[in-house]
């Protein structure tokens, strides 16, 4: 049984609270600007563009991991498309959550 969404974005916010997150397999840098009950705001330091990574787009991952088990950056193209990346990053810094990287993919621990 997977963890209630909610509790997992408790965990989330918690991983916010760094300033910076790296993306997966390119290692691009995205400062953390700001984590609210209703999302997590990002900004690429090649870009400079501010990114909301809203609750209902981690709780559509989530979703989709729980019944999987294991979702790669794909199987989410395109509803997610310019926030999958750093969506998986976040994700992947909680305790329960692995990844490989060829090709990127999320892996729910037992």
């Amino acid at each position: 049984m997977s963890k209630p969404f909610d509790d997992v974005w408790i965990d989330l916010l918690l991983v916010a609270e760094a300033t910076e997150i790296k993306t997966l397999v390119q290692k691009n840098v995205n400062l953390i600007l700001d984590r609210k009950d209703s999302k997590i705001t990002v900004q690429s330091v090649i870009t400079k563009n501010p990114r909301n990574l809203a609750k209902e787009d981690f709780k559509f991952v989530w979703e989709k991991l729980g019944k999987s088990k294991k979702l790669r950056l794909k199987d989410i193209d395109p509803e997610l498309r310019g926030r999958r990346s750093i969506i998986f990053a976040l994700l992947a810094q909680l305790e329960y959550i692995d990844y490989t990287t060829n090709p990127l993919t999320i892996i729910l621990k037992q």
